[in-house]
């Protein structure tokens, strides 16, 4: 997949502005994803843009240190060297039993650990983001991003969804349920790389499953920024289970956006 060339700036030039926007939906259009991704990500730079940023005398930021917010210094990640890919794959280590497995950094993604038979025959889905919008559309499109962003994070939800990339589409159907965790891992490797990692969980009815996600720095030197979004839609009597284990280095701004529909 193509990369963003944008720098990711708070206050861009007009014209820069519209390149990026256009250089990221022309991306999506070279990998034959969905239109409406595309149309979707416009929007979602529009109310971006047309959002203030917040200030500490916001009821939902009082507890925060707006002051870090400052993205002028991050840039959209360059492809990834094989020696840094392979270093990346060995040092993701989780659980020692799992059901699969997906490994990303820099918003690329690496490796999958593909499912047993018996859960892909059941139904299960566990796909990077960017085969999920091709191969499950409809199922993928009725949930993405499908509820509205709420204390106050409205104005990075909409960053997230206009470069969102890269992440993990989890689906288990009416009355499954998944023995071994599930394990997905995100990387920061690049100088002030920008990474949008999007994780959405959709578990039908009486369905039961568990996610363990991983958020790492590769140096404990370099800075980054990663601007995720979690979207876990649970069914009546459904259990899902999230852990999120962050690992960032002190360098990286990180804001997580979690939302829960049951």
């Amino acid at each position: 997949m193509s990369n963003p060339s944008a720098v990711l700036e708070e206050k861009p030039a007009v014209e820069r502005e519209t390149t990026s926007i256009l250089a990221r939906i022309q991306s999506r259009a070279d990998d034959k994803l969905p239109v409406w991704v595309g149309e979707q990500q416009r929007v979602a730079w529009t109310q971006f843009q047309s959002l203030p940023m917040p200030v500490r005398t916001d009821q939902a930021w009082r507890f925060s240190s707006v002051g870090v917010l400052d993205l002028a210094p991050y840039v959209a990640p360059p492809a990834l060297k094989e020696a840094d890919s392979r270093e990346i794959l060995e040092r993701s280590v989780g659980l020692e039993e799992t059901s699969g497995r997906l490994v990303f950094a820099d918003d690329q993604f690496l490796e999958r650990d593909v499912l047993s038979e018996k859960l892909r025959h059941a139904g299960v889905i566990f796909q990077p983001l960017e085969r999920a919008m091709i191969e499950h559309e409809d199922l993928f499109r009725r949930h993405f991003m499908s509820q509205p962003a709420t204390l106050g994070s409205a104005k990075f939800a909409a960053l997230h969804e206009a470069f969102v990339r890269s992440g993990t589409f989890l689906y288990v159907p009416r009355g499954v349920e998944v023995a071994l965790p599930l394990e997905t891992f995100h990387w920061l490797h690049s100088e002030n790389a920008a990474i949008f990692p999007h994780t959405l969980i959709v578990a039908e009815e009486l369905a039961k499953v568990t996610l363990v996600e991983y958020f790492r720095s590769s140096s404990r030197q370099r800075p980054g920024f990663s601007c995720g979004v979690n979207d876990l839609i649970v069914g009546a009597g459904a259990k899902v289970t999230y852990i999120c284990a962050q690992d960032w280095s002190d360098k990286t701004l990180s804001i997580q956006i979690n939302d829960t529909t049951v």
